[in-house]
């Protein structure tokens, strides 16, 4: 097993970790879980992003949500950075979601949790910059932890690219490297697109100018796909990602998401009373068929008698 900085055991079949991937580690002084990410000098990482983010990790502890992960330690080994993150027991949401089916109010659920913490963030002059399907870890009973908070801000607000990763980044991210509150609501609509029919809204470019056209193509939905179940969260994913009538705050979006769980009450209960009509009319039907059958059977047994008598 390999150790950081003589204090960080990473839990791994070999040596060869991934850039840009969460990994279980221990650590050996206060004998407690971590994950650590590392991260690789690239050409987009600005000279001040380690002093940067270790201002922002001290700045994040004061944010009271359970759901944000905070960074633990920040630490630096020639060209690669390792980030060390407190432990949540979970899994990504990429890996949920392409393993399992989930609900929709699995979704909705997910989706209230991303944006009531991204809220209590913004409310605290925060942005995240880089929300992926793979920073978001989820438990069993669906609870989340959202990861990577700060490492955009840290980089001056330009999302650092890792992997070449851009396929959830905003068109003024892609366009001109700016990131605000509409860049996490561009990305949020992108993962709860892809929760809900477990494909990206947008064809991948290699390119920022392959993604930009590719945006400006419109997200790709099958009509077949929408149903009445699905319709209003699909509103408000096209109001995620559309660059005109757009959400202003967080509090529109957590709004809309709570109307789409008395509309969904609402269908749920529509369907059970047309069932009970169906099985009512089913019945009705079987009853009469019977008392029909039973009659003709007793006026049957009646003629006969009278047959038998007269004889």
């Amino acid at each position: 097993m390999l150790v950081i900085d003589d204090r960080y055991q990473i839990y791994n079949e070999d040596d060869n970790l991934k850039i840009d991937k969460l990994y279980k580690a221990k650590d050996l002084q206060l004998d407690s879980y971590v994950y650590i990410k590392i991260l690789e000098d690239n050409k987009v990482i600005k000279d001040t992003f380690i002093a940067n983010l270790i201002d922002e990790s001290m700045i994040m502890s004061n944010i009271d949500c359970e759901n944000i992960s905070t960074i633990l330690d920040v630490i630096t080994n020639e060209s690669k950075y390792y980030i060390v993150s407190e432990y949540f027991e979970g899994r990504s949401l990429l890996d949920l979601v392409n393993d399992n089916s989930i609900k929709i109010d699995n979704i909705i659920y997910i989706s209230k949790q991303i944006i009531s913490s991204m809220k209590i963030c913004n409310d605290k002059g925060f942005y995240h910059g880089s929300i992926r399907l793979d920073n978001i870890l989820v438990d069993d009973d669906y609870n989340i932890k959202i990861y990577d908070l700060g490492i955009t801000k840290a980089n001056g607000g330009v999302n650092i690219r890792m992997n070449n990763n851009i396929s959830f980044l905003s068109p003024h991210q892609l366009n001109v490297n700016y990131t605000d509150i509409e860049s996490d609501f561009f990305a949020i609509g992108i993962v709860m697109y892809y929760c809900l029919l477990k494909k990206m809204p947008f064809k991948i470019g290699k390119t920022e100018f392959e993604m930009l056209k590719n945006i400006d193509k419109g997200i790709d939905l099958d009509p077949e796909k929408i149903t009445a179940l699905n319709e209003s969260l699909i509103n408000i994913i096209k109001k995620l990602l559309e660059r005109k009538d757009k959400y202003k705050s967080y509090s529109e979006i957590l709004i809309d998401l709570t109307e789409i769980m008395y509309v969904k009450a609402d269908i749920v209960e529509n369907k059970n009373i047309e069932l009970d009509e169906q099985i009512y009319e089913k019945t009705y039907k079987r009853s009469n068929s019977f008392m029909i059958k039973l009659i003709s059977i007793l006026m049957c047994i009646i003629i006969l008698i009278m047959i038998i008598i007269q004889l």
